[in-house]
């Protein structure tokens, strides 16, 4: 990696098995503890929690928030994502009942359910 003072990570980790991945991370960790600055770009938020000390995140091409982990998860860690996919026969009181299931399970959340 020479003696850059910047080094830039595309999906350092993407497949690869627990120990080499920890192996990693604990090679860039030293690295930054020795003063170069990383630059990370991943999908994986275990990862950014492990590694980063500031997120930016990109929605499209345009950075939308930029924080701690800590503050973005404090921020916007209330959020979920479900598919689902329901076989619907004659009767669609199958889907009324996930519905029904959902709004009580996640109260006060927006939903939208597309079919």
């Amino acid at each position: 990696m020479g003696k850059s003072s910047v080094v830039f990570l595309d999906e350092p980790s993407t497949g690869m098995d627990p120990v080499a991945r920890r192996l990693l991370w604990d090679t860039v960790t030293w690295m930054c503890k020795t003063g170069k600055a990383i630059i990370i770009t991943s999908h994986s938020m275990e990862e950014c929690e492990a590694l980063c000390t500031r997120l930016a995140i990109m929605v499209k091409g345009k950075f939308k928030c930029l924080g701690s982990p800590q503050y973005l998860k404090n921020k916007f860690g209330n959020v979920y994502i479900l598919t689902a996919k329901i076989k619907i026969d004659e009767n669609e009181d199958k889907l009324a009942e996930f519905k029904e299931f959902i709004a009580t399970t996640f109260p006060g959340k927006r939903s939208r359910v597309g079919l």
